[in-house]
């Protein structure tokens, strides 16, 4: 980088939770880098947005990728979580709701596609 010049950015983080959640609502997951390609423009950031639903990986079972509609839904991404470099460094530490909750759905991505099976895989939460 250039001698006296710096670079920053942020994003806004979204409220997921219509009411507050428990501490054993909170599960910590492990996201899988390679499930979350990088931007094209090396400038850019690679941001997983918090609310997205998430399931288990089908190549590594120990850690977790966006749901698409494949699998069995574990819970929904408390936190925006954003990759530093590129997939290939590993992955990412990551809290998850998976329980107890009650979700605001214009907050969670894609809950229309996926509101029926929301409900079925997380019968203790709420989505309103």
């Amino acid at each position: 980088m250039p001698w006296n010049s710096s670079r920053s950015g942020q994003f806004l983080e979204i409220e997921i939770l219509r009411f507050p959640a428990g501490l054993d609502a909170i599960a910590s997951i492990v996201l899988d880098a390679n499930a979350f390609p990088m931007p094209a423009d090396r400038n850019a950031r690679n941001v997983v947005p918090a609310g997205t639903v998430l399931t288990v990986s089908a190549t590594d079972p120990t850690k977790h990728v966006a749901y698409t509609g494949s699998g069995t839904i574990s819970g929904i991404l408390a936190h925006s979580v954003e990759f530093q470099t590129s997939a290939t460094d590993g992955a990412e530490p990551a809290p998850m709701f998976f329980h107890g909750c009650v979700f605001a759905t214009p907050a969670i991505v894609g809950f229309t596609t996926y509101a029926a099976a929301l409900v079925t895989a997380m019968p203790t939460c709420k989505f309103m």
